[in-house]
């Protein structure tokens, strides 16, 4: 028996009769799990659980209930779905943390490099991005509709859906790129941890690393100082309009779902201001904590995803009188021995109230 000391923990493969083989693990992994720490594991279930059905729930919502306003509700349903693919990215992750547990040293080379690592680092990035830019998108709708309402009037669905090509194209152009055979990337882009992001915290230079500064840090920097303009100037806008117009409904409509998703910029700056501190920081050459990256990978990276559909549908008015009808009729339910006719007239008078209901909603 004896003991090994490694600079870096996979290579502890080497020295598995060893009696001691240091490190133990990385922050993220370790010599028996994927995730290492016992809460992570729990946390990437829960919040995978949450994205996934949070999202799903709004994609469903909105594809049943008409809505007035058809441009805006069709930018929440592409946002449901970048959020939708940090879910199944989470449950990637938590699926293999599973595969591997006890024996993850065994296998910790051909995960990082096998299709599925790579395939998880692609979700993850493509449902960054793509949010980033949805919300940019969102933004500059509820700008014009506040500062420039007339030109708000001249959209059309067509336009919304270019502006959406355009952000799926430019984030799956971002996330894929580092899975062609291209020297700058090399062969563990995705795969340079166990949680396959590339945010290159523990090795800040290494290959790739200004692609990765470039896509998560230059680019969504750009994007968060024009959403924090644009509702700054939102908020002076409507702090300057004349008591008159606060009291019009329409106003205030455009007044609660500027608020709402103030809520959801708050926390998309929360989440991302930290990560890219810390990003800076360790190109800086500041020893960062290691555990630091798994908490960054697993809870504050997909925190967004799991509270958007809280923030912008499960929250509203409008659903929650559809919900509080779906209670009152499932306790009122008749029995089966009703008249058809009967039935049929109450389904009307629901889907009449659904509609009329759609005047009150706030998104």
């Amino acid at each position: 028996m004896f003991n090994r000391y490694f600079s870096e923990f996979r290579h502890c493969l080497r020295a598995l009769h060893a009696r001691v083989c240091e490190p133990r693990g990385d922050g993220i992994s370790s010599v028996a799990h994927l995730l290492d720490n016992v809460l992570l594991r729990v946390s990437v279930w829960i919040m995978a659980v949450v994205a996934c059905c949070g999202n799903l729930s709004v994609l469903l919502g909105r594809l049943i209930i008409r809505e007035p306003n058809v441009v805006h509700s069709l930018f929440i349903k592409n946002l449901a779905v970048s959020d939708f693919l940090m879910g199944i990215y989470l449950i990637i992750i938590a699926v293999n943390d599973i595969k591997y547990r006890e024996v993850y040293i065994k296998y910790e080379f051909e995960w990082r490099h096998s299709w599925q690592c790579s395939l998880a680092g692609f979700l993850s990035t493509l449902s960054c991005e793509a949010s980033v830019l949805i919300v940019t998108i969102i933004t500059l709708d509820r700008y014009f509709s506040i500062v420039r309402p007339l030109m708000v009037r001249k959209r059309s669905k067509k336009f919304a859906w270019t502006l959406l090509s355009f952000v799926w194209f430019a984030a799956f152009v971002f996330s894929f790129l580092p899975l062609l055979p291209i020297a700058y990337f090399g062969d563990e882009y995705y795969g340079s941890n166990g949680v396959c992001i590339p945010f290159h915290i523990h090795n800040p230079f290494s290959e790739g690393w200004e692609y990765s500064l470039l896509i998560f840090c230059v680019v969504n920097t750009i994007n968060f100082v024009f959403v924090l303009f644009a509702y700054l100037h939102m908020f002076v806008t409507i702090s300057k309009s004349a008591s008159g117009l606060r009291i019009c409904s329409l106003y205030q409509h455009d007044r609660v779902i500027t608020k709402r998703f103030a809520f959801i910029v708050g926390f998309q700056f929360i989440c991302w201001i930290p990560i890219m501190i810390i990003k800076f920081i360790a190109l800086a050459g500041i020893n960062i904590d290691e555990s630091l990256y798994a908490w960054l990978a697993i809870f504050l990276l997909p925190v967004n995803s799991a509270l958007n559909p809280v923030l912008y549908t499960l929250t509203t008015r409008l659903f929650k009188q559809q919900f509080s009808k779906f209670v009152y009729s499932w306790r009122s339910t008749p029995s089966m021995t009703m008249e058809p006719l009967q039935s049929n007239a109450n389904r009307n008078l629901s889907l009449r109230n659904n509609v009329n209901s759609l005047s009150d909603h706030t998104n």
